[in-house]
């Protein structure tokens, strides 16, 4: 059985932006193979890719008991807050700057914790579903 595939011809693949096995438009080819295709439903233009490995997808998920922990720090850490400090927390912004263990409001992320400033403009917050590495002290451009 061969597969007559051609550029601008669709064919299944795995979204690296979407992580689903989706439809796609062939963009290039090399060798009778595709080499790089677009996404239907997403649009991004991306390497083939037939399907992740079984391995890859295994290695890549955190792995229970690690969300477990960060669950169980994150609630130990919001429950010794008053609801005073948690209503005073500070809104996030990347012009802004923070200290370690300050009480941030993120508009997307909801209520976190700094556990460590890494750099002058890098900073560790600790949210409900994981740590995020947010920028801080970013100068506002033009028109902000």
């Amino acid at each position: 059985m061969t597969n007559n595939y051609t550029a601008g011809g669709n064919i299944e693949a795995w979204c690296t932006k979407c992580k689903l096995e989706l439809g796609h438009t062939i963009v290039a080819m090399v060798a009778n193979s595709p080499k790089r295709v677009k996404c239907n439903t997403c649009d991004s233009l991306h390497n083939f890719r037939a399907k992740p490995s079984e391995k890859k997808r295994l290695k890549s998920k955190k792995s229970p008991q690690k969300v477990k922990v960060q669950e169980i720090d994150y609630n130990e850490c919001i429950s010794r807050l008053t609801d005073t400090e948690l209503s005073n927390a500070k809104k996030y912004r990347t012009e802004g700057s923070f200290e370690k263990n300050e009480i941030i409001n993120h508009s997307r992320f909801g209520i976190g914790i700094v556990s460590s400033v890494i750099q002058i403009n890098k900073i560790e917050i600790l949210f409900k579903d994981g740590p995020k590495l947010l920028v801080q002290n970013r100068e506002a451009g033009p028109g902000v």
